[in-house]
């Protein structure tokens, strides 16, 4: 409760503006947007916020923050940002017709916002169970409370996303939009450029192996990411296959994990204050370790192999906040527990062995990666406010893309770019 204390006081101190934003006229073609709290610019928020900046000249887009270095970052591609709650971040709030966020209102200005449009885009398809479906006690002080606001609109990227959402927010299913996630785009982007300046040269390895694991006890713990010395050990076995691991834990890693990495040269840690979203650098990863992370689910627009490791998986399930679906059938790969495993459970993927269930994957959690993503969300608001729709966007969805059919680089070990 003591860790609340300063949330709620700061909420009391805010309160006054929530009649303001309740009367306040608005504007629906003014748009606002914000991320993870307002301490990042990033996600599903920034992506969307890019293309309204870019390719929306009849709306006007500002990124509200509660981080000055956020809205230094957002000024310097030549966008609109300014502190949520500074007089020019009260006003843009008050005004805007529409508040889009990736968690909640809270990302923006949560009292200012309250006469708009609140759109959640989500920030990944929940594999970790949410809000009222979480099994453990240990969730129950993160459901849902009565006074919290629920968005007008949730944008998800899946039927399975869907469903996952309505059950655990209690959300009207009008009101949950299956459309794709518009940080999708960021596959578009120079991935091995990105790889060269975070200091790994493609050329020089067969294949770039990505491990991120997902946070513990709602953030609260975390796993020993080196497992002992088993890591270390697959150093030999990294450099006779001609692999570069990388490694990004959803936070800071130790400093023994660190050592580990940095005396081995086929490893290397990428931090999260290094690269703020992962999605960039998806492209040139040509396989994905990962546990109970959504990550696995963007990664499958790219029908690229993916091993799960799951060393606490039974403890996972019956004292963390529990998953969704039955983890083993589900599962685009193999799934393994310890990284002694990891070459076995390569020479299986490499053989052809789970093909079946990676497309089958595919097919359910990708089916919307066609590249429109931004344009069907912003034509579904525009809709919702009687503004005029996004000429070409008919809502339908989407039939299979060669976008998200680019073919692994591992399976021939062809030359990398």
């Amino acid at each position: 409760m003591s860790g609340d204390r300063p949330r709620t006081l700061r909420r009391l101190a805010r309160a006054w503006l929530c009649p303001l934003g309740w009367g306040w006229p608005r504007d629906p073609r003014l748009w606002v947007f914000g991320a993870w709290h307002g301490r990042r610019y990033a996600d599903n928020a920034r992506y969307l916020y890019r293309y309204v900046r870019d390719h929306q000249p009849d709306l006007r887009a500002v990124w509200l923050a509660d981080d000055e270095a956020v809205v230094r970052q957002v000024r310097a591609e030549g966008g609109a940002a300014v502190m949520a709650y500074s007089r020019a971040g009260i006003h843009a709030a008050l005004r805007a017709g529409v508040c889009l966020v990736t968690h909640g209102a809270e990302d923006a200005n949560a009292e200012a916002t309250l006469g708009g449009l609140l759109v959640n885009l989500t920030h990944g398809t929940p594999l970790k169970r949410q809000g009222h479906d979480v099994v453990s006690s240990m969730g129950a002080g993160r459901r849902p409370l009565s006074w919290r606001r629920l968005p007008g609109l949730t944008v998800v990227a899946s039927r399975t996303g869907r469903e996952r959402v309505m059950s655990a927010y209690g959300l009207p299913g009008s009101t949950v939009l299956t459309l794709g996630y518009p940080r999708w785009d960021g596959f578009a982007e120079n991935a091995h450029g990105l790889l060269r300046r975070l200091g790994v040269e493609p050329r020089d390895h067969a294949g770039i192996v990505l491990y991120a694991p997902t946070g513990r006890r709602l953030g609260h713990s975390r796993l020993d990411v080196t497992q002992g010395g088993r890591l270390a050990a697959l150093g030999e076995w990294l450099q006779r296959e001609r692999l570069m691991l990388l490694v990004r834990d959803a936070t800071s890693l130790s400093r023994e994990e660190r050592e580990v990495l940095v005396s081995e040269a086929r490893m290397r840690e990428i931090s999260v204050s290094a690269l703020g979203d992962i999605q960039p650098l998806l492209p040139a990863v040509d396989m994905l370790i990962t546990d109970y992370s959504s990550l696995m689910y963007d990664y499958a627009c790219l029908e690229r192999p993916i091993i799960l490791m799951a060393p606490d998986l039974e403890d996972y399930l019956e004292h963390d906040v529990g998953l969704y679906g039955d983890y083993l059938a589900d599962a685009p790969g193999p799934v393994i527990g310890t990284w002694d495993q990891l070459p076995v459970a390569w020479r299986d993927v490499m053989a052809g062995r789970y093909a079946v269930r990676l497309a089958r994957f595919a097919g359910n959690h990708a089916e919307w990666h066609d590249g429109q993503a931004c344009p069907r969300i912003i034509d579904a608001i525009k809709r919702r406010l009687g503004l005029p729709p996004v000429p070409g966007c008919g809502g339908t969805a989407p039939g299979a893309t060669t976008s998200r059919r680019n073919a692994s680089s591992l399976p021939g070990r062809s030359p990398r770019r």
